[in-house]
């Protein structure tokens, strides 16, 4: 059965594993992001979703030079309620390959359209910033979720103990609702096909 290895690094940043290639999403710049420090990563390719230090700093990440077996495709978004004139622009990513379809939403500031809904499709993981303040919070997250209806959702950019932005919210309200939280003793996991809706709530490992 095919699948995608994903391993979370805190903040925004994942690494991919998808149809034999890696991809690195949102690498952050040293002393970026409070409390966590990027490891150096290695992959066939980096996804940027805007130019802000804590998801834009892909000279972290070494590339292999091996084109990549997924296909990325990336959708305009918002980085604000105003049509990005307070924050600027934003790049959802949307990758495909191996019959997965995984969506990281970036620092994505609104509610989505139904053209992007529609773009996007519905994903088998939505990586999705739930922290507020700068991105949507944990009400809009769930709206999207709602929206788009993936098989797991992961939330992102939140803040935990010392870890994040102190104006950003934790992920405690996104949890609530009725979907099944399960919550991994790592930072890694493994995502399939046929998997049942629920959210995944990896632990930043260190």
């Amino acid at each position: 059965m095919s699948q995608a290895l994903v391993t979370w690094y805190g903040h925004s940043c994942f690494r991919i594993e998808l149809a034999g290639s890696s991809i690195v999403l949102d690498p952050y710049a040293p002393a970026s992001v409070p409390g966590i420090r990027l490891p150096d990563l290695r992959a066939d390719a980096v996804h940027c979703s805007h130019g802000h230090s804590d998801h834009n700093a892909s000279d972290r990440v070494e590339l292999s030079g091996k084109p990549v077996n997924f296909v990325l495709r990336t959708l305009e978004g918002t980085h604000d309620h105003h049509a990005g004139t307070r924050r600027g622009k934003n790049r959802i990513a949307v990758l495909e390959g191996d019959g997965l379809r995984i969506v990281h939403l970036g620092d994505q500031g609104c509610l989505l359209t139904q053209a992007q809904i529609d773009a996007i499709g519905r994903p088998d993981l939505l990586l999705v910033p739930v922290g507020g303040f700068f991105t949507i919070d944990c009400a809009e997250a769930r709206a999207i979720v709602e929206q788009l209806r993936p098989r797991v959702a992961v939330p992102m950019h939140f803040r935990e103990g010392k870890i994040g932005y102190d104006k950003i919210s934790t992920v405690d309200a996104f949890l609530e609702g009725d979907r099944p939280v399960v919550r991994i003793e790592g930072d890694s996991f493994a995502v399939t096909p046929d998997m049942p809706e629920q959210i995944i709530l990896p632990k930043l490992v260190q």
